[in-house]
């Protein structure tokens, strides 16, 4: 990576100490970005920043409080930005959890922390977003099988977590892509990328953060041509945000087989996230959950 193409550049990565979040920061301050660490945990954000530096000494780094699962911790750290961003990549999320499970607003805990807690994040972050800024929205492969209805979008759910999963991450996509249809003739772009399928065992070990046991390491390495690291998983994700050919209304991911690994590429998002319709009638559900609104 170039050492310094992204010198100047101020990135937001949300759920930013573990996983393709760490990575994301890792590769964006390789490049001489100055990365914000949107994190719940101060404790995981300090060993995230300290990874970072053991291999970019003089990583320019930031540490956000911001939990996704609170209405009130987005507005806070929404208002204490202080800087120019030129884009939020919106990462965090939940992926796993009982069908009882809430955030501090008592939503439910996957569509409340996935989809609504970006959804107000970015609405409230106003001016601190560049003229030309890029929102990336962390989509999924399980988007496709997510039934995406804006009616019922909080409503409890009984399913499996695996299709509750798909059906919070479709709706940030179909948010990400309302988001750039109004931002249109705006300077400021929307779009999704997802990492494909990207496993802790193949990923490089960092002090601190999740690797795996050696033998879960031993055992995954055939698995080379079908999967990858979560580092390789977080490339498409920062090139959406970075790239200048990367456009509003894109969806990137691992060009390779089933996309569930390979350098980046344009690959396709499913017609439910696409449609206009879908589109504002989340955004109208969202602003009603969430009681928070996008500047006119």
């Amino acid at each position: 990576m170039d050492a310094s193409d992204l010198r100047g550049r101020t990135i937001l990565v949300t759920g930013a100490n573990a996983g393709i979040g760490y990575w994301c920061v890792e590769q964006l301050a390789t490049r001489g970005a100055r990365v914000l660490l949107g994190c719940r945990s101060a404790e995981r954000a300090a060993t995230a920043v300290d990874a970072v530096r053991t291999r970019v000494a003089d990583a320019d780094l930031r540490v956000l409080p911001l939990d996704l699962g609170s209405l009130e911790s987005v507005a806070q750290a929404a208002s204490g930005i202080g800087e120019t961003l030129d884009a939020v990549i919106c990462n965090a999320g939940v992926k796993a959890a009982t069908p009882d499970a809430r955030t501090a607003d008592g939503l439910d805990i996957m569509v409340g922390t996935n989809f609504l807690g970006h959804f107000a994040l970015i609405a409230q972050l106003g001016r601190a977003l560049a003229p030309d800024a890029r929102v990336v929205a962390v989509g999924s492969l399980a988007h496709r099988f997510a039934q995406l209805d804006p009616a019922h979008i909080t409503a409890p759910w009984r399913g499996s977590s695996l299709r509750q999963y798909g059906r919070s991450k479709a709706a940030l996509m179909a948010f990400a892509f309302e988001l750039n249809r109004r931002w249109s003739g705006s300077g400021r772009s929307s779009l999704c990328a997802h990492p494909g399928y990207a496993v802790d065992p193949l990923t490089p070990e960092r002090p601190g953060l999740a690797a795996g046991s050696r033998l879960m390491r031993a055992l995954a390495r055939p698995t080379r041509a079908l999967v990858q690291g979560k580092d390789a998983g977080a490339l498409p994700i920062v090139h959406a945000s970075t790239a200048t050919d990367a456009a509003g209304g894109d969806y990137w991911g691992p060009g390779g087989l089933l996309e569930f690994r390979g350098a980046p590429k344009r690959v396709a998002a499913s017609d439910a996230v696409r449609s206009p319709a879908t589109g504002a009638a989340l955004w109208s559900a969202a602003e009603t959950a969430t009681g928070v609104a996008f500047p006119a």
